[in-house]
């Protein structure tokens, strides 16, 4: 045999993972994962409450086009029924994050004022359901909540 060239017979030297090595991996993955998944879901949720807004700004539009033409938001006038097809799914496809329903804002009828809402189909503690008023309001009633207030930073 040469020198310099190792031999067929002679084994080149394994590596592998301890247990001690694995186990402090698993422990950090762990870790990590540990905030991870609470960020994403908040993400994920803000995403959402995203689209609803949206929808509801798209559902209000509808709504004042019926009412610059029929003079009040209400399906027939003098009615206590939102023109439109109530409840909606958000998103329309198969699985729906929230419903938007519209109806007369407290303490005034459809000729003055309509409010549409998107409820949360999954609980939402941070926001609750979104409400947009024909005033141009904007409002949050977090679950449990009695009356709605003025939506925080988040949502």
């Amino acid at each position: 045999m040469k020198p310099g060239h190792a031999s067929a017979h002679m084994a080149a030297p394994q590596r592998a993972f301890s247990l001690i090595e694995l186990l402090i991996t698993i422990a950090v993955i762990a870790i990590l994962a540990a905030f991870a998944v609470p960020v994403w879901d908040q993400y994920l949720a803000r995403g959402w409450r995203a689209q609803a807004r949206a929808e509801l700004v798209t559902a209000m539009l509808e709504l004042e086009q019926h009412a610059t033409a029929a003079m009040t938001f209400a399906r027939e006038p003098g009615g206590n029924i939102a023109a439109g097809n109530w409840p909606r799914p958000v998103p329309p496809a198969a699985s729906p994050r929230h419903v938007i329903t519209a109806a007369a804002c407290p303490q005034a009828g459809l000729d003055a004022c309509v409010e549409v809402r998107a409820t949360p189909l999954v609980p939402d503690h941070r926001c609750g359901v979104l409400i947009l008023r024909s005033t141009g309001q904007w409002l949050t009633m977090p679950a449990g909540a009695i009356q709605a207030t003025h939506p925080g930073p988040d949502c």
